[in-house]
């Protein structure tokens, strides 16, 4: 399909210089551990960006920016965070001008698939249509002559976690902007190594018939990867590969060439001021040594159950963000806790360093809660792991569905019933995703109210 008329490389002005624009916003809750790998790839992009949350947006804060950056996520939680003042203002903010740019989840936020805020005429693929367990790096190409694609190879690795795919239709609005059409060695389907199974010549429908679910990349290769659509003055970009995966170099040139051609377009239409009035000028107190100790507890439980884990091959490290585990287990969940602990803590013990022992201490109670939430949460995680174990021996232990009545009931209490995490899992997700939002909105150290560098992600 041809590139929408009128926005070739010179008319949109895209240019290698620094950013000119207001700092991105970036839309934080229920973003967790992709909205950091966010925040951290844009600090090493040096592309300024400003840590929004729903409360602020209900508030009108878009308009002081040119793009909204919505990192992956549940959308079903995002949804529900944003309430429908929230989910209106992103569509008014689009409708008049603004850019929404998204990954992963916060791609398929956009779609009309429900939940979601319908700014794309088009649906997320069935499930019992697209490969709906795959990760790591592969190929995409360009699939039309676009300004994002100036001073980049036809075709280029990228990485992609876990993503949905989309229902593509032609749309006199839309266009594809790149399709997936290689995988690599790093390529895995479940717990499974594409490259493996692909040397062994292995029949897919073997495996299908054994793990319930489709297997078969072709599924996959060919198909859009990243779309561009209009709305009203508006543009979306969509990408399910997370070209903000730290270390991707050529994805993260992409995206930087990605919010360069967006903030063009947002020029024509948004603020032009290239300093965004805070909303968090307010001064902080700083966490006390009681706070530190309660977040050094916390991370050390979440540390003992990813050793838990690894002690009985359930699963390893990927990447120091992301853990690779056996199919059948919650081990995004157990590695997103983790690695959030941990960053909370590296950066409580930064502003530590400068503050004093008050005895108002605002981070104490919330820190005393994300304590007894941890252990609660990774005791009964280490209980579901052993029975997980127990049952795989036993027959097939699928994450979701029946498996026995011990299995069912940890399952139920620590994650609900769906794959979208509940139960105690989204109540501790719940407040260390706030307390992440006041980290991250400090107007001190961490950056200038709100505008921030790299997180330190380990």
């Amino acid at each position: 399909m041809s590139r929408n008329p009128g926005h070739t490389a010179a008319s949109v002005g895209l240019s290698t210089n620094s950013w000119t624009g207001p700092p991105i916003a970036v839309f934080w809750d229920q973003s967790l551990v992709w909205g950091l790998i966010c925040l951290e790839t844009l600090g090493q992009l040096q592309v300024p960006f400003q840590v929004v949350g729903s409360a602020e947006i209900r508030q009108g804060v878009l308009e002081a920016h040119r793009i909204l950056l919505v990192p992956g996520g549940w959308a079903a939680h995002k949804m529900e965070v944003l309430g429908n003042d929230g989910q209106e203002r992103i569509r008014q903010f689009v409708m008049g001008g603004g850019c929404y740019l998204g990954f992963c989840g916060g791609a398929g936020l956009a779609l009309s698939s429900p939940p979601s805020l319908g700014l794309v005429p088009l649906q997320r693929l069935p499930l019992k249509e697209r490969l709906p367990s795959a990760s790591g790096s592969l190929v995409i190409a360009r699939s039309s002559d676009h300004p994002i694609w100036q001073d980049l190879p036809e075709q280029l690795t990228s990485s992609v976690w876990w993503p949905s795919q989309f229902q593509w239709k032609a749309l006199p609005s839309a266009q594809i902007l790149a399709s997936y059409v290689a995988l690599t060695k790093d390529f895995w389907i479940s717990d499974l190594p594409f490259h493996d199974l692909n040397t062994q010549d292995m029949d897919y429908a073997n495996w299908e018939e054994v793990y319930g679910i489709n297997l078969d990349p072709s599924r996959l290769l060919n198909q859009p990867a990243i779309i561009e659509a209009r709305l009203g003055e508006g543009r979306v970009i969509l990408s399910y590969p997370h070209l903000e995966t730290p270390g991707d170099t050529e994805a993260n040139r992409l995206l930087l060439n990605i919010m360069r051609y967006l903030n063009c377009i947002g020029a024509q239409h948004g603020p032009s001021r290239t300093v965004t009035p805070s909303v968090h000028q307010e001064e902080k107190p700083l966490p006390g040594t009681q706070t530190l100790e309660y977040l050094q507890q916390a991370a050390a439980t979440a540390e003992d159950l990813i050793a838990f884990g690894q002690r009985h091959l359930l699963w390893n490290w990927r990447h120091p963000w992301l853990l690779h585990w056996r199919r059948g287990i919650r081990g995004l969940e157990c590695g997103t806790l983790a690695v959030l602990l941990g960053f909370l803590l590296r950066e409580m013990e930064r502003l530590h360093v400068h503050g004093s022992d008050a005895s108002n201490d605002p981070w104490l109670e919330p820190a005393r809660g994300l304590l007894d939430d941890t252990r609660c949460f990774c005791q009964g995680a280490q209980r579901l792991l052993l029975e997980e174990k127990l049952a795989s021996h036993n027959g097939t232990c699928v994450k979701l569905g029946k498996v026995n009545t011990m299995v069912d009931q940890l399952r139920l209490r620590l994650y609900g019933t769906r794959m979208n995490h509940g139960g105690l899992c989204r109540d501790l997700f719940d407040r260390l995703d706030r307390m992440l939002y006041q980290l991250l909105t400090y107007p001190r150290e961490l950056g200038n109210h709100g505008e921030r560098g790299t997180t330190g992600v380990p």
